[in-house]
């Protein structure tokens, strides 16, 4: 919770105004949102296999905001410098190390736009 809160503020403050379009650009509907969540020492999954993490739903509040994405575990996206990751309904494409979107969150959907 307290590194949800920690992106949160960060995010508000990245928080911009857009003057062009967003039509214009190619977008991506947004799944689910998800945090990772360190695991303590020596935990196991079903099948004994030590694991140091696992994903967990998450919200974010409606806003706008001014993203770079990067690759992620799976089908998964990294929101680069946070602890926020983004599952899409489609295919995203490869984001490297980095690619600046703009990232729309309304209260029934949520959209990331490539720039």
């Amino acid at each position: 919770m307290k590194k949800t809160i920690i992106f949160l503020t960060f995010a508000i403050i990245s928080t911009i105004s857009f003057g062009q379009n967003l039509d214009d650009l190619d977008s991506y509907t947004v799944d689910e949102f998800y945090k990772k969540v360190e695991l303590d020492y020596g935990t196991l999954d079903e099948d004994g296999n030590e694991i140091e993490y696992v994903y967990v739903k998450t919200k974010v509040d409606k806003g706008d905001y001014k993203i770079d994405l990067t690759d992620g575990d799976g089908d998964l996206y990294e929101v680069k410098d946070t602890n926020l990751f983004i599952k899409f309904n489609g295919y995203f494409g490869y984001a490297g190390y980095s690619k600046e979107c703009i990232m729309k969150v309304e209260y029934y959907k949520s959209t990331v736009y490539k720039l």
